[in-house]
């Protein structure tokens, strides 16, 4: 699976309010950080502007969401530590 290409569409996502995009982006997300933990570091430079982009929503149930994922981000790869890094 080409994580560059489709983990920062799922991120771009989860700005989506409605239903099922708003459960599809989400869920895309936490499934792509669980199976590929290793490969999420190399695309975090491509995630900024979508994260971004969300926080500046101002709407709260999406931004709760975006830190929600946020702190899954920087869990799933507790090994290396590469993506903390990277956010950084």
């Amino acid at each position: 699976l080409d994580f560059h290409h489709y983990l920062p569409i799922f991120f771009d996502g989860l700005r989506e309010v409605e239903m099922p995009y708003a459960f599809l982006a989400e869920q895309g997300v936490y499934d792509m950080m669980q199976v590929g933990a290793s490969k999420v570091a190399p695309v975090v430079p491509q995630l900024i502007v979508p994260i971004k982009t969300a926080l500046n929503t101002r709407n709260r149930s999406v931004i709760a969401k975006v830190l929600k994922v946020l702190q899954a981000l920087v869990k799933c790869d507790q090994e290396e530590n590469m993506v903390g890094q990277a956010l950084v």
